[in-house]
């Protein structure tokens, strides 16, 4: 009985080795970007999410600026917007919500509706003017209380600010500095961060943009984490990603921080822009190769999580508002798990394949 005993632990020990290897070490997830606009869309996406997602990214780039700033209540458009994206959260999924005060100057009021122009009283006002840095605070603090985030960016892919003129780039670390000071000191266990584009990180051919990459490693010491944004294709580093992660973790590594994939997406089809004529020459091959590079660094360095921007190509949606819209949103159309059709590509099984593995229990 004690040589069965034995071996019964010892089976048991193996068991949990192997389930503990096996176990998926990152979270998983999807933006609720719809492909169209129709209700089956929306509900296609609420679906894809609630089936294939343990984590769930909100991106709101326009801001209430005027109620953020008086303390007055949020436009109904807002309040309806925000209560279908936390309607639409799976079960037992975690939270990441990503805001914005602009990215060339303030951004778009949110009232009854997003991307309206900026209220009079705000216009012309830096990233640190007294009323922007309250206002801003004041809106993360409702997003915080509303959303009750596992993760919290307040900003978005923020270095993209700093060629914009090193005036406004330290306008803006100052807002970045105090809303963070602001948060942290009400939610102390809120990892609270700005996100950088990797692909802006790095030229046409791999070179670090050395200026742009010191301003901002000045907002590092008030970052809780690394936290990318990469889209390969559109810094023409589809065929250097392995080189990018490897840039990337031998720049950032001697903080200590985790790392973060806040979105992500790589084309899969031949896309060119009609007005120009440019090509970006991807394949259902390339993304494939691309989510099976990231998902095994990932898994690696146990990131927190991974979103994947879209997880259908928007067609359907593009061909609606092409002839309102800037030609280069039309950049991130094919970059879907399934295409058009909503038939899957090969990287979807690469995304399966992650996902249905047991998510460690750290996570």
């Amino acid at each position: 009985m004690t040589r069965l005993a034995a071996s019964c632990l010892l089976l048991l020990a193996l068991g949990q080795t192997v389930h503990a290897e096996d176990a998926r070490a990152f979270r998983m997830g999807f933006t609720p970007f719809p492909y169209d606009i129709t209700p089956e869309a929306v509900t296609d996406t609420r679906e894809f999410l609630r089936g294939n997602a343990d984590i769930i990214a909100f991106h709101m780039e326009s801001v209430p600026w005027t109620e953020a700033l008086t303390g007055e209540p949020f436009r109904d458009g807002l309040l309806g917007d925000w209560e279908y994206k936390r309607d639409i959260m799976p079960a037992d999924a975690k939270t990441y919500v990503a805001v914005s005060p602009g990215r060339d100057g303030l951004g778009n009021y949110w009232g009854d509706g997003e991307n309206q122009p900026v209220p009079p009283e705000f216009l012309g006002k830096p990233f640190d003017h007294p009323d922007v840095k309250t206002a801003y605070a004041n809106y993360c603090r409702r997003v915080v209380e509303y959303f009750e985030p596992d993760f919290l960016a307040i900003g978005i892919e923020v270095n993209e600010i700093y060629p914009k003129g090193a005036e406004k780039w330290a306008a803006y670390l100052a807002l970045h500095r105090h809303v963070y000071a602001e948060l942290k000191a009400e939610h102390p266990d809120l990892p609270v961060f700005a996100s950088f584009t990797l692909h802006n990180m790095l030229d046409w051919q791999g070179v670090p943009e050395d200026a742009t990459i010191a301003a901002f490693d000045e907002l590092m010491p008030t970052n809780d984490a690394v936290a990318v944004s990469f889209y390969p294709f559109i810094g023409g580093l589809s065929s250097r990603v392995d080189e990018s992660f490897a840039w990337m973790t031998g720049h950032y590594d001697a903080l200590s921080k985790p790392y973060v994939i806040t979105e992500t997406g790589e084309g899969a089809e031949e896309l060119v822009f009609p007005s120009t004529g440019q090509v970006i020459a991807n394949t259902p091959e390339m993304q494939e190769a691309y989510y099976e590079r990231l998902f095994a660094l990932a898994q690696e360095r146990a990131f927190p999580f991974v979103i994947s921007f879209l997880y259908r190509d928007y067609d359907a949606l593009w061909d609606k508002i092409k002839d309102t819209s800037p030609e280069f949103f039309m950049a991130w159309r094919d970059c879907g798990l399934l295409d058009e059709t909503g038939a899957a590509r090969p990287a979807r099984e690469v995304w399966r394949t992650y996902f249905d593995r047991p998510l460690s229990g750290e996570r």
